[in-house]
């Protein structure tokens, strides 16, 4: 299904995604099933397998920042073993299955290296199947590239903080400005070296580096501005790497139509064959009601949707609100469903916290894409403000968008059982898969770096999981 042209300039369209398009893809490794006994392998297969494992480290595995993971003087049944565990984490990723969070529900794929490296070595095929490891995504590979250079950067000894005060503006001038100055050279070469003076090259370096942390590029550096500046090279390693794992976590192959929404940055994207074609702004989950990680197929969009309150908000929200001020259910358009213990809340359509779309789909956690009544949200700069649930700023378009092929549901369609008021649900003719992602460190094409806050906590505890699994892998090897 192709999406119609003339609705992509509804919403805007994106300025920076992660790169999902596919890098040139390796040759695959032959099919093997069942598998056969391990063969012996030659000395080259070996040597092979040890560039491998002495290559882990570009690739964010390497626990420490070592620079080798083969065994020195062992034999080759190590290197082997050593080879299978590393190709597992590589293209399966490190996690245990009791390491995900609640909240983590996008899984990797199960994966055994060993009948692809079995039909390899007989085929003499070692290298085709090392180059098919790796997540076969762009957005991998530049990350790959920007962890090279901010471990080269953490090992010559990052950069400096920043001291609080006052916000840093132009014409400012002093030893602050100079220490600035100096921190923002180390990621930014085009800033040449200069006086201690707030100048238009320090402005200019300042505006490039708010947009790599996506704040908003006023020249100044205020408290968020200063706050990014003063996280370590160390912990920017550590988040490309938590990043680099959440890729590993992908299927090799992703729809070519999707929609997929990142948490963090709270934007939803549309992609059609694999390119970026509907941006907006979206809302996502508030720290203590984060947004999942997942994936699934929005099979029906729902105009006019009543709101089911889940029991939780119900008791933590509405029934106080009631208990203060009786009457402020009925008045917003709630009313019982049900009686007992089964009784629910439910909103009406004409005052649903929904808005007037909501596009459903399958999860363990019960949400879902929407409208919403309250738009003030869509202009703040951090909107993450839901229950859990994505809201639109345009949802109406995307389901234009997703409804064009379908000859009973026009523009004009769609307009007008809107304005109806009643209740309707349109299935797809071609469900769209949906997938919500948390990136928070991604880079362009041309390999400038975008860094997200971590408003989850989600790369903190990813990147110690990560320690934990190697520490717990070294244990296992060391215990043969």
């Amino acid at each position: 299904m192709l999406f119609a042209p003339a609705l992509l300039a509804a919403a805007q369209t994106p300025d920076t995604v992660p790169l999902l398009s596919p890098s040139p893809p390796p040759m695959s490794s032959p099919a093997a099933a069942p598998v056969p006994a391990m063969p012996r392998l030659s000395a080259q297969q070996i040597g092979a397998l040890r560039a491998m494992l002495d290559g882990a480290a570009a690739e964010g595995i390497a626990a420490g920042g070592e620079t080798s993971a083969a065994p020195t003087e062992a034999g080759d049944d190590a290197v082997v073993r050593a080879a299978l565990d590393y190709a597992r984490a590589l293209h399966h990723g490190r996690l245990g299955e009791g390491d995900f969070m609640g909240n983590w529900g996008l899984r990797p794929p199960s994966y055994d290296p060993r009948p692809g490296f079995v039909a390899a070595v007989q085929a003499d095929r070692i290298p085709a199947w090392i180059a098919s490891l790796p997540p076969p995504w762009a957005g991998y590979d530049t990350l790959k590239k920007a962890l090279a250079t901010y471990r080269a950067i953490d090992k010559a000894g990052g950069w400096p903080t920043l001291a609080a005060g006052a916000d840093l503006a132009p014409g400012a001038v002093g030893d602050r400005v100079a220490l600035l100055r100096q921190r923002l050279a180390v990621e930014d070469h085009a800033l040449s070296e200069g006086p201690a003076r707030y100048d238009a090259d320090v402005v200019a370096a300042v505006q490039r580096a708010q947009r790599r942390y996506a704040l908003e590029p006023n020249g100044i550096v205020g408290k968020a501005t200063l706050a990014a500046l003063n996280v370590s090279a160390h912990d920017r390693v550590r988040q490309i790497e938590a990043n680099m794992e959440r890729w590993r976590w992908l299927p090799a192959e992703l729809p070519a139509h999707r929609v997929q929404v990142n948490i963090a940055a709270a934007v939803l994207t549309v992609f059609d064959t694999d390119n970026p074609v509907m941006s907006m702004r979206a809302v996502t989950g508030r720290p203590g009601d984060e947004t999942p990680m997942l994936s699934s197929t929005i099979r029906s969009i729902v105009f006019n949707p009543p709101w089911n309150v889940p029991s939780s908000i119900a008791a933590k929200e509405l029934w106080p609100k009631e208990r203060a001020h009786p009457g402020y259910l009925a008045s917003h358009g709630f009313k019982v469903i049900g009686s007992g213990s089964g009784s629910r809340l439910q909103q009406s359509p004409k005052r649903s916290a929904l808005g007037k779309v909501k596009f459903d789909f399958d999860n363990p956690y019960g949400v879902y894409l929407h409208d919403t009544p309250t738009q003030g949200t869509f202009g703040r700069s951090s909107r993450l403000a839901s229950h859990g649930c994505v809201r639109l700023a345009h949802p109406v378009e995307l389901a234009k968008l997703m409804l064009h092929d379908d000859p009973l549901w026009t523009a004009d369609a769609i307009d007008a059982a809107i304005a109806k008021g009643e209740t309707v649900r349109a299935p797809l003719a071609e469900p769209v898969a949906v997938f919500l992602f948390y990136w928070t460190a991604y880079a362009s094409a041309d390999g400038k770096m975008t860094f997200l806050g971590d408003p989850y906590g989600w790369d903190g505890q990813l990147a110690d999981r990560l320690t934990t699994s190697a520490d717990r892998a070294k244990q296992m090897v060391a215990a043969r």
